[in-house]
């Protein structure tokens, strides 16, 4: 993680900086950046966006997979710019996530109980 002071020389159009309130500015290098906006981002109560890419690893998905999802309306979202890349809150993912969990228990032993109704499956004695 590299931070350097600029005295005077301007900071090259697309680098990332950070200007302090006394005039200060202050070159970043990728790390550093994405540090300073992950703990600015906290501080702020800010919710953390992410892509489709990163939702499909949280949900242990395809990317393709996340995106019917996302236009089925169930995870909400919005297009980033010019690009049209589906962002959304790391939150709704992850509370979609474990709705999808708690959906998946309540079934399997809804599924479980109409079996053993059935004398297909052998519950365990309770004691």
């Amino acid at each position: 993680m590299s931070i350097a002071m600029i005295e005077t020389e301007p900071v090259k159009a697309g680098s990332p900086f950070i200007l302090q309130g006394n005039g200060r500015t202050y070159a970043l290098d990728e790390t550093a950046f994405n540090a300073a906006m992950d703990a600015a981002m906290a501080a702020s109560g800010y919710a953390r966006i992410i892509g489709t890419g990163e939702a499909a690893r949280i949900l242990g998905l395809s990317r393709k997979t996340v995106q019917r999802i996302l236009d089925d309306g169930r995870i909400p979202f919005r297009r980033n710019g010019e690009s049209g890349n589906r962002m959304m809150r790391e939150s709704d993912v992850i509370a979609y996530r474990d709705a999808m969990r708690s959906d998946r228990s309540r079934s399997l032993a809804k599924l479980r109980d109409m079996a053993g109704d059935m004398g297909l499956y052998v519950l365990p004695d309770s004691e």
